[in-house]
């Protein structure tokens, strides 16, 4: 896509991103605003991300490509306290994968089927 991109528009420059940008982020002279590639499949940002999401289902995510492991919704009506959900979201942080290769691999369930963005939270 970046290299489609360039020779579309020569003289985009990469603009300096935050670590945990999950984006490739870029300028171009004479137009406003920004072009961001997001590296889905190559997983560029996997290393640095620090994000967690909560999907529209309830579940916590700690990885765009692996399952769900903690159900929040479950959690929070059985009256948990602040301390015991704590805790939940420490562990789920704990335990996230090295990489979304890893986490693909552990949710896989040979049904092909993927959650879409406006599932997850994106």
């Amino acid at each position: 896509i970046i290299r489609t991109l360039e020779e579309a528009f020569p003289g985009m420059q990469p603009r300096e991103d935050a670590p945990t940008s999950t984006s490739q982020n870029f300028t171009i002279p004479g137009h406003r605003g920004t072009v961001g590639v997001i590296a889905g499949f190559s997983r560029t940002f996997c290393g640095t991300c620090n994000r967690i999401r909560i999907t529209s289902r309830g579940t916590l995510k700690t990885c765009l490509y692996g399952k769900g492991e903690l159900d929040v919704k479950a959690l929070l009506r059985s009256r948990a306290d602040d301390s015991a959900i704590e805790n939940a979201f420490r562990l789920q942080v704990r335990r996230r994968f090295k990489d979304g290769w890893e986490a693909e691999q552990d949710a896989r369930d040979g049904t092909g089927v993927s959650e879409s963005m406006s599932v997850i939270g994106g």
